[in-house]
C-alpha cells in the first residue's frame, strides 16, 4: 500500500505559559497543504522502518513511536510491517513531516485492520502534539496539548507560497527559549476573518536571527506578507496569484526549498499499487 502524508501550516499559534505535565497547552488553527511524503507499507515478518534520508535511519522516529502505541492499544495485534518513507517535506521546518508520517500510519493501520485508535491524549503525549491533527486529517482548531480537535469547515481555500530556509529549528529548542522569555502579545494580521500570528516567532528569531532577515527580504522582493509555521523555520504567505511567482528560484532567494501549494481537504490519501 502506498500512502501520501501531507504537510501542514499553522495559520495561528497561541502558546500558554503554563505547562500541562511536560507540554505546553496551545490553541492553533491548522490546515493540511499539498506537499507530501510518500509511505509504502507492506506486511513483513518483523517491523522495519526505512527512510530515504540516511540521518533518520539511526533515530527512534515518530513512526517507531506510532507502531509502539498501536501495539499498546491493541495487545493481541501481531502483524508486522516494512515501512519505506520517502521524505519531501523538509525536516525541522515547522511543516509537520514527522507528525504527519505518524498520523498517517496510525490512521491507515487502525482502519485497515479494524484496530482501536489510541486516544488523542496518548498520541499527543507519546508522539507529539501535532499528531492527533494528522490522525483526524482535516482543517481543525487544535487545543490543549494537541488532544482536542475541532474540525473547521469555515476556512476557505487558499494558495500558499512556502519558503524554507537552509537551516532547521528544533521544536524543543524553540520552546525552551520561549520559556526563558517574557510572554508578550504577538502581532496579528487578519486574512478572511482569520487571525494570522505565531507566539513562537520571537523565540525562533532569538535562536536563529537570520529568520528575521529572510522574512524581511522575502517581503521586500515578493511584495507578500510572510508568517512562520509551527516552531519554524518555514515561512508562508497566502497569495492571490500563484502564476506571479511561478518562475522563482531558491538560489536567488538563498533558500533550501520553495513551494507553491494550496490548502487541501485531507492530510493523507492512499492507493493500491
Amino acid at each position: 500500500m502506498n500512502l501520501l502524508s501531507s504537510a501542514k501550516i499553522n495559520l495561528n499559534l497561541k502558546i500558554a505559559p503554563v505547562l500541562s505535565g511536560n507540554l505546553h497547552e496551545l490553541v492553533s488553527d491548522i490546515i493540511p497543504i499539498g506537499i507530501f511524503d510518500k509511505i509504502e507499507i507492506l506486511e513483513n515478518n518483523e517491523n522495519i522502518i526505512k527512510y530515504d534520508k540516511e540521518e533518520l535511519n539511526d533515530t527512534f522516529t515518530t513512526v517507531h513511536k506510532a507502531l509502539q502505541l498501536i501495539k499498546k492499544s491493541n495487545p493481541t495485534f501481531d502483524k508486522k510491517f516494512i515501512i519505506n518513507i520517502s521524505k519531501n517535506i523538509p525536516i525541522q521546518s515547522g511543516l509537520g513531516g514527522g507528525s504527519s508520517n505518524a498520523g498517517t500510519v496510525i490512521s491507515y493501520l487502525c482502519k485497515e485492520y479494524e484496530l482501536n485508535i489510541p486516544s488523542f491524549g496518548e498520541i499527543a503525549q507519546s508522539i507529539g502534539s501535532d499528531v492527533p491533527f494528522f490522525v483526524q486529517g482535516c482543517a481543525a482548531r487544535v487545543e490543549g496539548i494537541g488532544q482536542k480537535i475541532t474540525q473547521l469547515d469555515s476556512i476557505p481555500n487558499m494558495d500558499l507560497l512556502i519558503a524554507v530556509p537552509k537551516f532547521g529549528l528544533s521544536t524543543k529548542d524553540v520552546f525552551n527559549e520561549f520559556d526563558k522569555l517574557e510572554v508578550v502579545d504577538s502581532p496579528k494580521y487578519q486574512w478572511s476573518q482569520i487571525d494570522i500570528f505565531n507566539d513562537l516567532f520571537y523565540s525562533a528569531s532569538q535562536i536563529q536571527p537570520e529568520i528575521l532577515e529572510i522574512k524581511k527580504s522575502l517581503e521586500n522582493k515578493l511584495n507578500e506578507r510572510f508568517h512562520m509555521s509551527g516552531s519554524g523555520s518555514s515561512l508562508f504567505a497566502i497569495i492571490d496569484d500563484p502564476a506571479k511567482h511561478g518562475d522563482l528560484q531558491v538560489e536567488n532567494l538563498n533558500l533550501q526549498s520553495l513551494f507553491i501549494t494550496k490548502k487541501i481537504d485531507c492530510s493523507f490519501s492512499q492507493n493500491d499499487d
